[in-house]
């Protein structure tokens, strides 16, 4: 490094370092920013909705720039402080389940700008050719060096011990989730041999997209995930806290996830079964997508949208007297039924539902009745036909959904 430095024999060459580095040191608070801003744009990665990312990127830049100088000023300095920070960077993308790549990209981009910085003030000020060349190779070092300690972060991270560790939660989330069940003992005999997991009385499934970003550092050390498969998935032992919502807020804050349901841990593969199914609505359109859906808001979507065929084989058969009616008067007969069996409601509410004279609304119900006879006085018809027409509504949306993805 000292080497690197020397730019001349002459004491005022040397003045002249020294004064550019003064310069540089007033540009610091704007790099910083145009770094962070940079990076963000370049890798989706690291720009999360996640405060933290951004936190975490302002840091570094705040702490590794005057380091740099400092380093640079005088090469005896300590770079202790640095290397630990790189090296949590590394460690830092292992957990999130990373390459290098993505840290080496983010670390070429700083070099970039700051050495866009160092070329417009050395024009400005006139500094001499050799005293820019200087700074900009010493840039180069450190930039080397602090990747090689992220590296080195990154290397302990994924060490044998931390990979069998990760390998065995993964072993008995799928061992809690297996079907047909495996014996409880089972279960048991692989949390003990862990030696940190306590077998949970219930636990909480929730489904994530696969291709739906995770803040992993971010989740509590009992948590079980599985990211490698083609249908990620994590276990929260207990139910959702308020703790453990803040905690699922900073990891999945911009997951298109569901919530399963708390059951006990026998029972756990019904809930994400039910999570997943939740999450495929999402997909479809048929209930809003996003982060942390609550799958106990969806049950019923769910449950009347289980078996599609079914919905199609019900819809035949109650609507079977209105088959030689016209499209366009057959429409209208069935949304004026399906308020009318869904609601119970009078004909001037269901008029205001339906922006329709009462008049209109009776006129229909007198037809209905002409088709359907008496059967809408059968309580059990009038429930399969209200389960049926909801469902074959909530299909509808997701024949529209698929069209337009």
């Amino acid at each position: 490094m000292s080497q690197a430095l020397e730019l001349s024999e002459h004491g005022r060459s040397q003045i002249a370092f020294r004064d550019f580095l003064d310069l540089l040191r007033a540009e610091l608070s704007g790099v910083t920013s145009e770094i962070v801003a940079e990076i963000k744009q370049n890798i989706p990665e690291y720009d999360r909705p996640d405060p933290s990312y951004d936190q975490t990127l302002r840091l570094c830049a705040d702490m590794l720039l005057p380091t740099f100088l400092e380093r640079v000023s005088d090469p005896n300095a300590s770079t202790a402080q640095r290397d630990e920070t790189c090296r949590t960077l590394g460690r830092f993308e292992a957990i999130e389940g990373r390459s290098l790549d993505h840290l080496q990209a983010a670390a070429r981009i700083a070099f970039h700008v700051a050495w866009r910085r160092t070329a417009v003030l050395a024009e400005r000020e006139q500094v001499p050719t050799s005293v820019v060349a200087a700074a900009v190779d010493a840039m180069l070092v450190y930039l080397e060096e602090s990747v090689a300690q992220a590296r080195l972060g990154y290397q302990q991270a994924t060490g044998h011990a931390d990979m069998r560790r990760r390998e065995e939660r993964r072993r008995l989330l799928h061992l809690i989730l297996q079907r047909p069940a495996v014996v409880p003992e089972a279960i048991e005999d692989l949390a003990k041999s862990t030696g940190w997991w306590p077998l949970p009385a219930e636990a909480t499934l929730i489904a994530v997209h696969p291709e739906a970003p995770c803040t992993r550092s971010a989740l509590d050390t009992d948590v079980l995930t599985d990211f490698d498969s083609a249908e990620p998935c994590l276990l929260v032992p207990g139910p959702l806290t308020a703790d453990r919502m803040s905690m699922l807020r900073a990891a999945l804050s911009d997951a298109s996830c569901v919530l399963g349901l708390t059951l006990p841990l026998e029972r756990a593969t019904h809930s994400l079964r039910w999570a997943r199914r939740v999450l495929a609505l999402a997909e479809d359109g048929i209930i809003p997508d996003g982060s942390l859906i609550p799958c106990q808001n969806h049950l019923m979507t769910m449950w009347l949208l289980s078996d599609p065929p079914l919905i199609e084989e019900l819809t035949r058969r109650h609507l079977e007297p209105l088959q030689d009616v016209s499209d366009g008067q057959r429409k209208r007969l069935v949304e004026t039924l399906a308020e009318s069996v869904t609601t119970r409601a009078t004909a001037v509410d269901i008029g205001e539902r339906l922006k329709i004279h009462p008049q209109t609304v009776r006129y229909r119900l007198r037809q209905l009745e002409g088709y359907l006879g008496d059967s809408l006085d059968d309580a059990d018809t009038r429930f399969s036909l209200d389960a049926t027409l909801r469902a074959a509504s909530l299909y509808r949306r997701r024949r529209v959904g698929r069209r337009k993805a």
